[in-house]
């Protein structure tokens, strides 16, 4: 596992929950591979994603959106 598909850019690692900017836009951190928190569908990481590593968000006006590795695009907003 990458330190990136945990972490943000800045290196706090990202957590189920946490609200985010996506290239610009809001959303929301659904799960992160290897936390609690992830759906019992996705018991099996890489049948679904090809990978057993990343993240999923929740994007306004996308929708969902799984990244590997965090990068540029990726900005922490805060943690309830």
């Amino acid at each position: 596992m990458s330190f990136y598909s945990s972490h943000y850019q800045t290196g706090e690692m990202i957590q189920l929950g946490d609200h985010i900017l996506w290239v610009g836009k809001p959303g929301k951190v659904l799960f992160v591979l290897g936390q609690p928190g992830v759906p019992a569908d996705w018991v099996s990481p890489e049948e679904w994603l090809g990978t057993n590593q990343g993240f999923m968000l929740n994007v306004e006006g996308i929708g969902w959106v799984f990244e590997n590795e965090s990068d540029e695009d990726l900005k922490f907003v805060v943690r309830k």
